[in-house]
């Protein structure tokens, strides 16, 4: 065999075997066309060409300088003949058949493997991560109910917060004389009055203890509009009793301690804040907003009321767009006849009823009833028991 030149390679590619070829290709080299030998002879080289043309098969000479690549690094028998997708290298048959028919050299194929596999185990690490969530939500719902079982008395907690000027305002004084009408202590027995009245049980129902008023300045955060996305409203949802939990921690106070948490923000101002106002059973907690300037005190004391009630599990019985109450379950009186005017309000519509389309504010605490919807609501009463006294009207 001769040197040949070491700056040239030879190669013999077997593009189509012939009937009688005699010589296989190498081993590994599943794939036609394949690369049978690579010297730096030109004349061994030359010597097989003329064998495989002998035995018809289809046979090339190629010449293949050092720094041109004719065959696959990664599978020598190989032809180059594309370039990866990704990185732009000259890549073979071969190749793409490892990569499972994608365009792409043997270590992208391994990134893009990699990647794969990464993110399978993301999305079973997410799936078990979802799977503990499910599960601590369901034994978080459980205990909720627990909390708030119709058949034990829920210990509530009401927090009450304004700024300092607003502290010695009228309102605030009536709200916290344990002496006066408006106390926000009588809501504990008027909701046990209410539940003996429906019932003949003794078993109060909420047990209350108020705190403050602290002097705090407070701009609640914002709530989330119908329109937005679930995971915002899940989100704001989420962040907005925890504005309020912060605060009564600040002044010493632990929500975490009672069954229920009721904040009262007194704000200096003679709009409408009531409407403002929300409770609810999920968490425990309601808000209800007091004007200063409120010149009715048992309209504060019925919104506080009104908003525990959510929380054991009411709902609202007084139409948004008029005030007026749901017919018939926001009738405190549903089978008085005639019907009209109520001699009662129903907490969860807040006003009594004169007439379908009139209502007036009630004065006292003592003109305000729990109703037989609201009552089923929360456990009182069985559902059937409540349906019977709204039939026919």
């Amino acid at each position: 065999m001769e040197p040949g030149d070491p700056g040239r390679r030879w190669k013999v590619v077997l593009v189509a075997p012939g009937p009688a070829t005699t010589i296989s290709p190498v081993a590994g080299a599943a794939m036609l066309p394949v690369c049978l030998l690579d010297t730096t002879s030109i004349a061994d080289a030359q010597a097989l060409v003329s064998r495989l043309r002998a035995e018809s098969a289809n046979a090339v000479l190629i010449e293949e300088a050092a720094d041109c690549a004719a065959t696959c690094p990664d599978h020598p028998a190989q032809l180059l003949g594309r370039t990866c997708q990704t990185c732009g290298r000259a890549i073979c048959a071969v190749c793409r058949l490892e990569a499972r028919d994608q365009r792409l050299c043997p270590c992208c194929a391994e990134d893009v493997r990699k990647a794969v596999r990464l993110r399978r185990l993301r999305q079973l690490f997410v799936l078990f991560c979802f799977s503990v969530f499910l599960y601590a939500a369901e034994d978080y719902w459980q205990r909720e109910k627990r909390r708030l079982d119709p058949s034990s008395t829920v210990n509530v907690a009401i927090f009450q917060i304004g700024e300092p000027q607003m502290l010695e305002s009228a309102i605030v004084r009536q709200l916290n004389d344990p002496d006066g009408d408006f106390a926000l202590q009588h809501i504990g027995p008027w909701f046990a009055r209410e539940r003996q009245r429906l019932t003949r049980q003794e078993l109060a129902p909420v047990q209350i203890s108020t705190f403050g008023p602290w002097g705090h300045a407070v701009v609640p955060p914002s709530l989330a509009e119908p329109d937005d996305p679930w995971w915002k409203q899940a989100w704001l949802s989420f962040q907005y009793p925890r504005y309020f939990h912060a605060i009564a921690r600040e002044h010493g106070g632990d929500p975490d301690l009672w069954d229920a948490r009721v904040y009262v923000i007194y704000a200096d101002t003679t709009s409408e804040v009531a409407a403002h106002s929300r409770g609810s059973s999920v968490g425990r907690v309601a808000v209800a907003f007091v004007s200063t300037s409120e010149p009715n005190p048992a309209y504060a004391q019925i919104t506080v009321a009104h908003e525990l009630s959510h929380i054991l599990g009411a709902e609202d019985l007084y139409r948004a767009e008029t005030g007026l109450p749901v017919m018939p379950e926001g009738l405190a009186e549903p089978v008085l006849v005639p019907r009209f005017p109520q001699r009662f309000a129903e907490v969860m519509a807040v006003d009594r009823a004169l007439s379908p389309t009139s209502e007036v504010e009630v004065r006292s605490l003592d003109e305000v009833v729990v109703g037989y919807h609201t009552a089923a609501l929360m456990g009182w009463i069985a559902p059937e028991q409540a349906e019977l006294m709204y039939r026919g009207n």
